[in-house]
């Protein structure tokens, strides 16, 4: 094939992804204030109905880190096509403003595509929707409160359980050794769900030190830090079980790659419409493209 029309479909394969990003990240703009929009909705009705919303949310972020993760190794990309690369945008994008490593996979979406196609991806223009902190405090409180839950079904000493705390806090004292995050967290009130996850993850073998260097400065911008912390070394806990080839059966007893199916391969359209149901709102309607492009580079 002469070098003009390689260029020709090399050029139509790049317009094919950047428009299919646009239209994810908008998509994702919608997710998002529709979650939102949920979960302040969920706070002025029962304490039953906020937890259980709470706890949807949390499990609509796992299955985007489930669909994210894998566009975090480079192997990945040999066979990603367009949707895939669309379909890894959209789910970071709509938790990047209340989860560091989301905002990184974006980051590797651009770093990626700039490889493959010799250009800069060009802006998006997306506002940081009103009540994000809504968002985050949510994820955290679900995960502490399941946690909580967790560690109940293990009958323990008052005794017992202050030994764990003060071993689990002197962990803690380690890993930030300065400023004031260490006596932030452990005086938080979700410190007792981050105090059983890291003792249980310590019986197990992992080294608390390096999942607690693992959590992002970002804790010391939630409401809730010990749950927030909680949350991260959770989901690290996670990513030694899901390898992209390997699946093991998770802490909860569910897979990763079930996880993740309970979400896609659902459009993205009926993942805004199953949100905004929830929500009893009318929301905008985006049809997701259906190119499938593949984006290696010419001559590869």
């Amino acid at each position: 094939m002469p070098d003009n029309e390689m260029a020709e479909i090399h050029q139509r394969a790049t317009a094919a992804v950047t428009a299919m990003i646009q239209a994810a990240g908008e998509v994702a703009q919608v997710l998002i204030e529709a979650r939102i929009m949920q979960l302040q909705r969920a706070a002025r009705a029962s304490d039953e109905q906020a937890r259980r919303i709470r706890a949807q949310t949390r499990a609509a972020q796992q299955a985007d880190a489930a669909v994210w993760r894998p566009a975090m190794r480079t192997g990945w990309w040999r066979t990603a096509g367009t949707e895939d690369i669309a379909r890894v945008w959209r789910a970071a994008s709509t938790w990047h403003h209340v989860d560091p490593r989301a905002q990184q996979a974006r980051q590797m979406v651009v770093d990626q595509l700039a490889k493959r196609t010799g250009r800069v991806m060009p802006e998006t223009q997306e506002s940081t929707p009103d009540g994000t902190e809504v968002l985050s405090d949510a994820v955290d409180r679900a995960v502490s409160e399941d946690t909580e839950q967790s560690s109940q079904r293990l009958p323990m000493s008052a005794e017992a359980v202050s030994d764990r705390h003060e071993r689990m806090a002197a962990e803690v004292r380690k890993a930030w050794p300065s400023g004031q995050r260490a006596d932030t967290v452990i005086g938080c009130e979700a410190w007792g769900a981050l105090a059983y996850t890291l003792d249980q993850a310590q019986h197990t073998g992992h080294d608390v030190q390096q999942l607690l260097r693992g959590v992002s400065r970002f804790v010391d911008r939630a409401e809730r830090p010990a749950a927030y912390a909680c949350r991260v070394v959770q989901d690290q806990l996670d990513e030694t079980v899901d390898l992209g080839t390997v699946r093991v059966q998770s802490r909860h007893g569910t897979e990763p790659a079930a996880v993740a199916a309970s979400a896609f391969p659902q459009s993205t359209i009926s993942a805004v419409t199953e949100v905004a149901s929830a929500s009893e709102e009318q929301q905008p309607t985006v049809r997701p493209a259906t190119s499938s492009v593949s984006m290696a580079a010419p001559g590869r």
